[in-house]
């Protein structure tokens, strides 16, 4: 998988596993269930590996499921268009330790604090691709190139900041917070929050920026290893559900990022089908 994933027509959808998702073999298997429903017609653009850290024996059923979702994402591979983007949140180290023993893994979702560490990680994550294709006699299917970064921001200074980033910021941008949700349980009101109008808001920015850039320079569509350094593709994130996740999308958002919706469904191929509809209309 490379990032034409993410240069394909949008609407984009993303989902995050639970934060519990490791805590037991039982929910091991609950993701990777909810995971393979989700994806069975291909309607999931980028899977993020997300969990609770916190929780005793979580390392290695983190590297389990890891595995196994890595392992779904080659079936779906193997099926035609049906594959999806699989990155790690915030735990680099996994991701080396996976790119060693020829996981098939796209990246990391960096930290918003951590951001600006994008530039170096993502040498680091190249350089181990470089090494583990020069020392395996086995078919590696991954290009250093094709690493995957993303990360979070929660205003267009933020944003903006990630974007400039030299030779290369992220890849794509989790925005919100849009509604209320779990996952921010201090954000209890409305006025609390980033809103749905902010991921189209910030898209915008950034294409300004990619132009004015482009403008001056004549050169601004390359960053220094000829890789095209677009902006990112925006995910609006926060409380997105069936019923709102169009709304974002309306706005600007190039897609939606969700966790419960689809991870917590009956039918998480139906959410998924309802979903990518209502982004369409």
């Amino acid at each position: 998988m490379s990032t034409d994933k993410l240069c394909g027509d949008p609407p984009f959808l993303a989902v995050l596993t639970e934060p519990d998702a490791c805590v037991s073999v039982d929910r091991i298997d609950e993701t990777v269930n909810a995971i393979e429903r989700a994806t069975i017609d291909g309607g999931v653009t980028l899977v993020v590996v997300r969990i609770n850290n916190d929780v005793d024996g979580t390392s290695e059923n983190k590297w389990n499921l890891l595995k196994r979702l890595s392992e779904l994402k080659q079936q779906r591979l193997a099926e035609g268009n049906r594959d999806f983007l699989l990155v790690v949140n915030n735990d680099v180290e996994l991701v080396l330790r996976a790119i060693s023993n020829n996981i098939h893994v796209d990246g990391v979702h960096v930290k918003e604090y951590n951001a600006h560490l994008i530039p170096n990680i993502r040498q680091k994550l190249q350089d181990a691709f470089k090494d583990t294709t020069a020392s395996s006699s086995n078919e590696i299917k991954h290009q250093p190139q094709d690493i995957i970064i993303g990360t979070s921001c929660h205003s267009k200074q933020s944003a903006l900041d990630s974007y400039n980033l030299t030779p290369r910021g992220p890849d794509y941008l989790f925005v919100g917070t849009c509604y209320l949700t779990q996952s921010h349980p201090e954000k209890t009101s409305l006025d609390q929050l980033e809103g749905p109008t902010l991921p189209g808001s910030i898209r915008e920015i950034l294409y300004q920026s990619f132009n004015n850039n482009d403008d001056r320079s004549g050169n601004g569509d390359s960053d220094l290893s000829g890789v095209a350094k677009k902006p990112p593709v925006i995910f609006a994130i926060g409380g997105i559900d069936e019923r709102n996740c169009n709304e974002p999308v309306k706005y600007g958002a190039d897609g939606v990022a969700t966790i419960r919706t689809v991870m917590q469904a009956d039918d998480p191929r139906g959410v998924v089908k309802l979903m990518n509809t209502a982004m369409l209309n």
